[in-house]
């Protein structure tokens, strides 16, 4: 026998034979391990996958994303708005030489030491010149008296600015009050709201003191009355005590700029009350 020949091969064509199907078996086999690998690489046949296009998405919200994003400015404050002189709340002014300042009652003209100058002014003002009614050194006694001729003149609005003689005679706040709250009844009596304002400053330290006494109790009593306050003593404060510097040439009464100051911020209080009020 050749040399490599199996046991029981004879030479010939029964040899070339057994080659041939042995090359047979051995092509069946690695087809086999082929296929067993491409069955381990691709894994299991999965079962059919629904389309993309027919699966619904829905995304959760983010939790802010319905909030408003955080503004890195502030909003700019809107400009007062313009009301015609026709159309604003006729006012009548009780007062002292504060709210008489150099107006002549008679000639209709407000002068610019009266502290309501600004609030009645033709382009920035909230209401319409009615008239005054007003004495140098008078007190809110005196004004009590007075205030019946105010309403009888059937403002839509009274506005009292008193006290600063009171505090100069020693009144105590809860006097000055008391009158104050005979001038709201009389109003109230005529239909008349009525606007109370706050004291100005006092270069004296114990007039200022009673000052900022009879302002904290303005505060309670206007709240407990529905009474309208104006608070236009605040601009002229200094945080110190007593006035701002240059506001006052004599320590009792508001230069021009003081009262335009005065004016501002009773306009702003005004605008701030619901209509109908």
């Amino acid at each position: 026998p050749r040399a490599g020949a199996l046991p029981g091969e004879r030479p010939g064509s029964n040899g070339r034979m057994v080659w041939a199907i042995r090359g047979v078996a051995a092509l069946g086999a690695l087809l086999v391990l082929l296929g067993v690998s491409v069955a381990v690489a691709s894994g299991p046949i999965a079962q059919e996958a629904t389309p993309i296009a027919q699966v619904e998405v829905v995304a959760s919200p983010s939790p802010t994303a319905q909030l408003p994003l955080p503004s890195t400015s502030p909003t700019p404050l809107a400009a007062p708005t313009f009301v015609p002189v026709e159309e604003r709340p006729r006012a009548l002014f009780l007062g002292d030489s504060i709210t008489r300042g150099m107006t002549e009652p008679s000639s209709g003209q407000v002068g610019d030491y009266s502290w309501f100058f600004g609030l009645v002014d033709d382009s920035s003002g909230v209401l319409r010149y009615g008239g005054t009614i007003a004495e140098n050194g008078m007190m809110t006694s005196w004004m009590v008296g007075q205030a019946y001729e105010a309403v009888a003149l059937q403002p839509d609005l009274l506005v009292v600015h008193g006290g600063t003689n009171d505090i100069s005679g020693e009144v105590e706040p809860a006097a000055v009050i008391a009158n104050l709250q005979q001038i709201k009844d009389i109003a109230d009596a005529a239909g008349v709201p009525l606007a109370v304002c706050t004291l100005p400053p006092r270069s004296d330290p114990e007039a200022d003191a009673r000052a900022i006494a009879v302002n904290a109790a303005l505060v309670v009593w206007a709240a407990e009355q529905g009474v309208i306050l104006l608070d236009t003593a605040a601009p002229l404060r200094d945080p110190l005590g007593g006035w701002r510097e240059g506001l006052t040439t004599d320590g009792l009464h508001p230069t021009p700029e003081a009262v335009l100051l005065m004016s501002q911020a009773a306009a702003a209080a005004l605008r701030a009350v619901p209509p109908g009020v």
